[in-house]
């Protein structure tokens, strides 16, 4: 928590403190909130403040509402700013935009009412129309215009060697694509490295599952390699589901509980098959629709098929989730001794229980839908 900055606006009636922030770092003094409307500021310079967030009190004088710019309205103010200008503006304090990011401290807050409160969930028909204005599904590094502070021969001819250059298609042209001032660049997860944003192309930028970004599909269709100055990720890193591979069962499987997949592995073995001949029938009941996708701890997991591109992370929870349902739909006479003979856990893959208790883990099967507990 950063140092506050009063907005001046609308104090309260009797002036007294309503609410206090208290810092995690003890070198910032606390900041009690006298007015029912503050705004809460970052320190940039010693004479510069960014307003980040603006805290209401409610009518019932109990409660505060945290304002902040939601992704939809970024996402359209970031649209129509491109149409009009070389540089995108920030909406409250009109600074130069350089990085745009999502705000842990207010989804975690969000999460934690959430979970404390379900009913407060919006219904999921808003969601999805809330989703559909929001087009930031990864952080953005926006070039800000900024000049290089590298020292290098000036041509009048070569006015990209002016400012910064964030990736290769910025001051060269490759694919018949040349990046401009006002151009806007995602940040890969796997190597680091730049590539622009381009939403008109088929050309998958990021993940589906986890709506991070990979710039080896991007690069790799423009006939670009990589360099020291401007890295590209392995193809390995994000490539469709059906061409990628698997030896072992994920960590991630059975809830990482060790002996639901012992079980699992054993029964593969007893089959005669291979994990990568289940796991390759199983993303063919995927694409088939004939699993229920409820489960599936991805994003946009209705849109996913066979031929989706995904990220290794994201392709080890598709292969857990496709061998739950590979176990939880085998008959119990065809898991092993030590695997039929368990009675089912109350509270089947939710159950907490498991991570913590070893005896447990072993003598309940854990690979069953919950018949107690809220996950019901």
């Amino acid at each position: 928590m950063e140092m506050g900055q009063s907005s001046g606006s609308k104090p309260s009636g009797d002036g007294v403190v309503w609410a206090k922030l208290i810092p995690m770092d003890s070198s910032y003094s606390e900041i009690e909130l006298k007015l029912n409307e503050t705004v809460i500021c970052s320190e940039v310079t010693s004479l510069e403040k960014q307003a980040w967030c603006k805290i209401t009190r409610g009518v019932d004088l109990v409660s505060a509402t945290i304002q902040n710019t939601s992704n939809g309205c970024f996402s359209e103010w970031l649209r129509r700013s491109q149409e009009k200008n070389s540089s995108v503006k920030c909406p409250e304090c009109r600074a130069v935009v350089q990085f745009v990011g999502k705000n842990p401290f207010l989804h975690n807050i969000e999460e934690n009412i959430l979970e404390a409160d379900p009913s407060l969930k919006r219904p999921s028909e808003d969601i999805k129309l809330i989703d559909s204005y929001a087009s930031i599904k990864s952080p953005l590094v926006l070039n800000s215009g900024k000049r290089s502070k590298r020292k290098r021969a000036h041509s009048p001819s070569d006015e990209a060697s002016r400012w910064e250059l964030p990736c290769r298609q910025c001051g060269t042209e490759f694919g018949g694509f040349q990046c401009n001032q006002s151009t806007v660049h995602l940040q890969c997860h796997a190597c680091g490295g730049m590539m622009p944003l381009r939403t008109n192309i088929n050309i998958p930028q990021q993940c589906i599952g986890c709506d991070r970004a990979f710039c080896a599909a991007y690069w790799h269709a423009q006939g670009v390699n990589g360099n020291d100055l401007h890295p590209i990720c392995s193809p390995e890193t994000f490539k469709p589901i059906t061409e990628r591979t698997i030896t072992r069962i994920p960590l991630l499987a059975h809830e990482r509980n060790r002996h639901e997949q012992e079980i699992t592995e054993i029964c593969i073995t007893k089959m005669g098959r291979s994990l990568q001949d289940v796991v390759s029938d199983w993303i063919l009941k995927l694409d088939n629709r004939e699993i229920d996708r409820t489960r599936m701890p991805l994003n946009h997991a209705e849109m996913i098929t066979a031929r989706t591109r995904c990220c290794s992370e994201c392709y080890d929870k598709i292969v857990s989730f496709l061998l739950y349902w590979f176990r939880v739909t085998m008959p119990k006479h065809c898991l092993p001794a030590e695997g039929s003979q368990r009675e089912d856990c109350w509270y089947g893959y939710a159950c907490r229980t498991q991570h913590h208790n070893e005896e447990h883990a072993r003598k309940r099967n854990h690979v069953c839908r919950p018949t107690r507990g809220s996950q019901m």
